[in-house]
């Protein structure tokens, strides 16, 4: 942290091609929690004078937050023209919020959006800007699922989550990208190495992903119960909610199985073009089910996903409190 200010200089200087000094510290009596999250200088550009926040730790910077800390970062700031946030670097979903709300920042190498100057400036990257999309990848949304069900606690490269959750690890980079876009997770980067992490509780990720989820079912078919191995029997759909809850379990029962694994048994297997007795209906997900299944059922965020399109009401209120209860 202590090269900042030099590389602040540097970088205003190199893009904006004007004088600027990080001046001394401006001394004002912060509360503790502000003080422990921020330091206050002057930042002399040209003859102009600007009160620089500098941001000592950005693992819980929330852009909300901040603007309600400024009332007291602002107090008393006479003979400065305005402010400007400071930071060695920032993920790319903060950045967005800083520029929707015209909160000027500057982060070394990343980005400057200081409107008081007519600055605006982005670095320039090899490769396109991850773009928001309306429904998470098969892959994004299988990341979302195993931080829903409490597996990731802490950052996580790529590589692990495509270890764990058996995609290439270019699939899993561009589902990070989809991640971040989408302001799903935060995604850091640590020297060359990025690190997914989803801060909160797992009701502000639920709650922040659902309207990018979709059905992990791709299409249902029947077969012969007899025929369906026990050991590929995760149960699903409506057999599986009624295990989380007061329904009565329908008649067929329904269990999940994976699109790869689905591949390897659908040639040896007949399919039954109507309910009889001793069938069963298979869906087959757009991601592993036995990824997230325990107690031989589907996880409850991916079941409730799948359900969600029902038109029952019972249905549609038993997920729902299964997915409270969970949460």
């Amino acid at each position: 942290m202590k090269n900042l200010p030099h590389d602040f200089e540097d970088y205003v200087k190199k893009v904006a091609g004007l004088s600027v000094t990080w001046g001394a510290p401006v001394p004002r009596a912060l509360p503790q929690y502000l003080a422990r999250q921020y330091a206050l200088h002057e930042v002399i550009v040209g003859k102009r004078i600007f009160l620089g926040i500098l941001l000592k730790d950005n693992s819980e910077f929330k852009p909300a937050a901040f603007v309600k800390h400024l009332r007291q970062l602002l107090a008393d700031s006479g003979g400065q023209e305005g402010y400007c946030l400071f930071a060695r670097d920032l993920p790319g979903y903060i950045r967005r919020r800083l520029v929707e709300r015209q909160i000027p920042f500057v982060t070394p190498g990343q980005q400057m959006y200081w409107p008081a100057l007519g600055l605006a400036a982005q670095a320039r990257k090899t490769g396109k800007m991850p773009v928001p999309v309306e429904a998470l990848s098969p892959a994004a949304q299988a990341v979302v699922i195993y931080a829903l069900n409490g597996k990731i606690t802490g950052p996580v490269t790529p590589k692990v989550l495509a270890g764990v959750l058996g995609y290439a690890g270019m699939t899993m980079s561009r589902a990070l990208d989809e991640i971040e876009a989408n302001n799903v997770g935060r995604v850091a980067r640590q020297g060359r190495e990025r690190l997914l992490d989803f801060p909160g509780e797992r009701r502000d990720l639920w709650q922040a992903a659902l309207p990018y989820l979709r059905s992990p079912v791709r299409k249902t078919t029947r077969i012969r119960e007899k025929a369906w191995p026990v050991k590929s029997r995760i149960k699903a759909g409506q057999t599986a909610l009624a295990e989380l809850s007061m329904l009565v379990a329908p008649a067929e029962p329904v269990y999940a199985i994976g699109r790869q694994a689905w591949k390897k048994q659908a040639k040896s297997i007949e399919r039954i073009p109507v309910e009889d007795e001793g069938t069963c209906r298979v869906e087959i997900w757009r991601y592993d089910p036995a990824l997230f299944a325990e107690g031989g059922r589907v996880d409850p965020f991916s079941l409730y996903l799948s359900l969600r399109e029902e038109q029952d009401e019972r249905v549609e209120s038993a997920a729902e409190k299964m997915v409270e209860q969970v949460l």
